[in-house]
């Protein structure tokens, strides 16, 4: 950064207002953020997402059971200098949000296998070899 010129963060209280003020989703979406504790740079977002359970005998009666899921993450407003960088963050939490349920949720065959499943150890090395990631097994290898 220049000399002179001083880097400002936005304050926790601004960061969890812009998320409860201003970014919204599709239908069945909602977002809440809290300041963690006063004097301390961290909120805790969360989504509250309308959606079924994705349990294969749930798929295989055509998802019946509607749930709330409620995923949160704490994040440090000394990481935002200005609302767009908070938004990005938010778009891409959303994204990793959308590509978990993704996984739960896509179905093969008339068993409905969930060969991505990301709560299962081969659905994990599967979507790693499918993506290119590293296979996590009990260690990094």
């Amino acid at each position: 950064m220049a000399e002179g010129l001083r880097r400002e963060d936005m304050e926790a209280q601004r960061v969890a207002d812009l998320i409860n003020q201003e970014v919204s989703f599709r239908p069945g979406w909602e977002f809440r953020a809290d300041v963690m504790a006063e004097g301390v740079p961290f909120v805790i977002v969360r989504a509250l997402v309308e959606t079924v359970n994705s349990d294969r005998d749930q798929a295989l009666r055509g998802y019946p059971e509607e749930i709330l899921l409620a995923p949160e993450v704490i994040i440090n407003a000394d990481d935002y200098m200005i609302p767009d960088d908070l938004y990005a963050v938010m778009m891409q939490w959303v994204i990793d949000l959308e590509i978990h349920e993704c996984r739960e949720f896509f179905r093969v065959g008339p068993d409905k296998d969930a060969p991505f499943h990301p709560h299962r150890p081969e659905g994990q090395r599967a979507w790693d070899e499918m993506t290119g990631a590293p296979v996590i097994e009990g260690f990094w290898a």
